[in-house]
């Protein structure tokens, strides 16, 4: 072959080699784009996991009903504090995003500067009402919602920001704006029970009304006498810490609800009285002994004589607390346990959630003089169980399990009083209690994110000397460089 020939053949081969590679890479960097687009793992790296959602979020978002439209007015101004705001939603609403894209709507997200785009501050004006900077719109269909700098951020007396809750808030105005209807929450009264305006410590309930309110629960009063049946709005009826007994109209008004309205009812019953909802209890196998719940061990006992609960049985309450190793903050406690299926009801599954220490036990004598001492035989050893759920499925006439009433007993009354309501244990105890009744195992509670604050305190010479100390290590090197660059040249 001419040399001539074979000089062509071997430029042709060699063209044809890098066209090949370059198609390869090409394609290689198409594939890993691909998989980086659609199977990708996301980790917030933040100190404290700032934009990090939680189970109840992504749980939320994976079953929105409608596409949401989030629009952000922070300006970012410094002087305000609304900076570190508007870089916290950033990356917060970042992950709304990418979690909404696993289910069948999306968030779409806007930042708008009103100062700046005054078309689009115009069009938001006539149409949402929204007109003032710092405010975030959530909307979606015919339903909107405004949060204030006051709904995302807790701050401290100097108005310094001690803890971000945007995602609690924007959660709870997502499911809002999404939600087909409110569920209402009835709290009996008329028994001494505790009330929801309260804020008291020990009797007020002042926390519990604020935590179900930001999730979108109506909550109204109950007063059993003076209706004749519980009201078929109610989604859940809640009868916290009464010192009254209850009337067997009463007692009747709720066995109805619980069973020919499928209703959900939660009980909080201390110790040392009797509440007349013996027989209610008794029909969904749960047994409530007159008995004092009575802690030896130092490593369970607190202050103001409260106890810690680590021990839980297996159910979707409970499963947060198994998983996140999350304590409850107990007080005065009798027992609260399952007793059985009433006789020949196949249909109901009763579950203790929750139970004292193994060096507890139930005092059956707590009202005699002297102290206390164990007597076997007679109490009840630990772990003692402090809280059950019973639930009733109905059989339908084609063989279909339809789920019927649900009821929780929890043998303290004061259990979700405002001043255990600061541990998280007892926060998410009470939102998944509600979340099972209603149906929605998947949701967790969300806790506000804190925020730290970092200050470095020098004196002038300190600041000096500190400013040397980073200027010696570049500036040594640049001499260095210099010195390098002179002598080649000569």
């Amino acid at each position: 072959m001419p040399a001539l020939d074979q000089f062509r053949l071997n430029n042709l081969g060699r063209r044809t080699n890098r066209l090949i590679q370059t198609v390869l890479l090409l394609t290689l960097l198409a594939s890993v784009n691909y998989l980086a687009m659609h199977h990708y793992y996301r980790q917030d790296l933040s100190q404290q996991h700032l934009y990090a959602l939680s189970p109840e979020t992504r749980a939320y978002l994976r079953e929105l009903e409608n596409p949401v439209q989030v629009i952000v007015t922070f300006t970012g101004n410094a002087e305000t504090g609304s900076d570190r705001i508007k870089t916290y939603l950033e990356g917060l609403l970042r992950e709304y995003q990418e979690a909404a894209r696993l289910g069948p709507n999306d968030v779409e997200v806007e930042f708008v500067n009103i100062f700046q785009d005054l078309g689009r501050a115009e069009e938001l004006r006539q149409r949402y009402g929204l007109q003032q900077p710092d405010a975030i719109l959530v909307a979606s269909d015919q339903r909107q919602r405004i949060l204030l700098p006051p709904d995302l951020v807790e701050f401290d007396r100097e108005e310094n920001p001690t803890a971000f809750k945007g995602e609690q808030a924007l959660t709870s105005a997502i499911l809002e704006v999404t939600a087909p209807r409110q569920p209402t929450i009835y709290f009996t009264s008329g028994h001494d029970e505790m009330q929801l305006d309260d804020v008291s410590p020990s009797r007020g309930l002042s926390v519990v009304s604020g935590a179900l309110r930001e999730r979108n629960f109506a909550l109204s009063p109950l007063d059993l006498t003076q209706v004749e049946k519980v009201p078929d709005t109610a989604d859940v009826v809640i009868v916290a810490g009464p010192r009254g007994p209850f009337s067997r109209a009463e007692q009747e008004k709720l066995r109805r609800y619980l069973d020919d309205q499928a209703g959900r009812v939660i009980l909080l019953l201390g110790p040392g009285r009797e509440y007349g909802l013996d027989e209610l209890m008794a029909n969904w196998g749960v047994r409530l002994d007159d008995m004092l719940v009575l802690e030896e061990s130092r490593d369970f006992l607190v202050d103001s004589g409260s106890y810690l609960v680590r021990q839980f049985g297996e159910h979707p309450i409970t499963e947060f607390h198994i998983k996140n190793e999350v304590y409850v903050v107990g007080g005065l406690s009798r027992p609260a346990r399952a007793s059985g299926q009433p006789l020949g009801d196949e249909r109901l599954t009763v579950t203790n959630l929750m139970a004292s220490s193994a060096t507890s036990w139930g005092e059956r004598a707590y009202r005699a003089p002297g102290p206390p001492r164990y007597n076997e035989g007679v109490d009840l050893p630990g772990p003692v169980p402090l809280a059950v759920a019973a639930e009733r499925r109905t059989s339908s006439q084609l063989q279909i399990n339809i789920p019927g009433g649900r009821l929780v007993v929890f043998g303290c009354g004061e259990l979700f009083a405002n001043q255990r309501m600061s541990a998280p244990g007892n926060q998410a105890l009470l939102l998944q209690t509600i979340n099972w009744l209603l149906n929605r195992d998947q949701f967790l509670a969300i806790p506000p994110r804190p925020v730290d604050s970092y200050r470095l305190t020098a004196s002038r010479g300190e600041l000096k000397e500190l400013a040397l100390y980073f200027l010696l290590v570049p500036g040594t090197v640049g001499l260095v460089g210099f010195i390098f660059y002179w002598l080649r040249r000569i």
